[in-house]
Parts: structure tokens; sequence; C-alpha cells
């Protein structure tokens, strides 16, 4: 059967902000299950989320192994980005996209499957602390798109899907992820 697979970090993994040390949410609430059940009679779906998951290096590692192995028929959909500029005191939304645009360019070398890019949800600006991650998110979702266009490949800016945040401003809500996978799966269902 034909694979999509959903590689990104942990609102892919369906990370929850509302316990003190997070947790999961419960499988019928995350993103990736409804996108599973909804193309489950065309694609064996593999969730492949990972808290804390930033941009791939693309020596040895499960990316670029995976990348290596699909088809034509297969497809490989990666949001990732918010770590990249959420995880340092100062944000470098320059070196982030030097680093994607080294990333497509091995994937349109090296990956005979459809591969997707999602630029991710605006990190909120909860708080004054806030503000600086979500303008980084929003000139990074500017950059995806335009390293995209010129890589030619398939991008989303789910920045503009308006995507509720927890109490965090980083990790879907329960309503977030309903909603992510809603605008998902009809951009995939024009394309594939």
């Amino acid at each position: 059967m034909k694979k999509l697979i959903l590689f990104g970090d942990s609102n892919t993994y369906g990370y929850d902000p509302r316990g003190f040390l997070g947790g999961r949410y419960p499988t019928e609430v995350r993103w990736t299950t409804h996108i599973k059940e909804a193309l489950k009679d065309n694609y064996e779906v593999i969730e492949e989320g990972r808290n804390g998951r930033m941009l791939p290096e693309l020596s040895y590692g499960y990316f670029t192994t995976t990348i290596q192995n699909l088809t034509k028929e297969d497809v490989f959909v990666m949001m990732l980005g918010t770590n990249d500029i959420l995880l340092t005191n100062h944000p470098d939304v320059k070196a982030t996209l030097q680093r994607l645009d080294s990333i497509l360019d091995y994937v349109n070398q090296n990956c005979m499957a459809r591969f997707i890019l999602i630029a991710p949800p605006y990190i909120s600006a909860s708080d004054s602390e806030m503000e600086l991650y979500h303008d980084c998110s929003l000139r990074l979702n500017a950059g995806y798109m335009k390293l995209a266009k010129e890589h030619n490949i398939n991008a989303i800016d789910a920045g503009k899907w308006n995507i509720e945040m927890g109490y965090d401003g980083v990790h879907f809500s329960i309503d977030g992820h309903k909603k992510f996978a809603k605008s998902l799966l009809e951009f995939l269902s024009r394309i594939l």
C-alpha cells in the first residue's frame, strides 16, 4: 500500500500542553489520527512526530534514509521549524531558512515521492516574551513559501489557517487539531 508519512515535531506527536508536565492528547483528538482515518483506504499513514524535533541534518539518519526509500506512489509531509526558532534565546530565521534550502535541494535530488512542506502555524504572541518568537514565525513562514516556490515544492502556510493554540501559544488545542486536520485534508484532496 502507498505510504503517507507525517514527519514533524510535538504538534505532530500530539503534545498536550494542558498538564503541568505535558503528555499526549488521546489518539482520537490528534490531527494525525483524523488524517489516518480519512485516507485509510488509499494510504498507510505513518505518524512520525517527536517532541523537540528541529529541521533534520542531512547526514545519515531517519530523514535521509526514509526519503531515499520512498516510491513515486508515496507522500512525505514535513512540518518543522517551530523548534528551530523557539528553542533559543536568539532565534536566527536566516540560518533556519539556509538549512531548509539545503533540505529542499536534497529532497529534489533524492526523493521520488511527492514531498509536501508545511510552514507551521504561527507562534502566538500571548505575552511580551513571546512577541519575538511570533515575529520570527511570521518571517519563517514567508521564507518557507519563497524557498518552496524556488525549489518547485508543494507547500502550505498553515499560519494562515488560524489554528487555535493552547495556553502556551505553541501547541494545538483540541479544536486546533480538528481544524488543522480539516484544512490539511482539503489541501490533500486537491493535489493527491
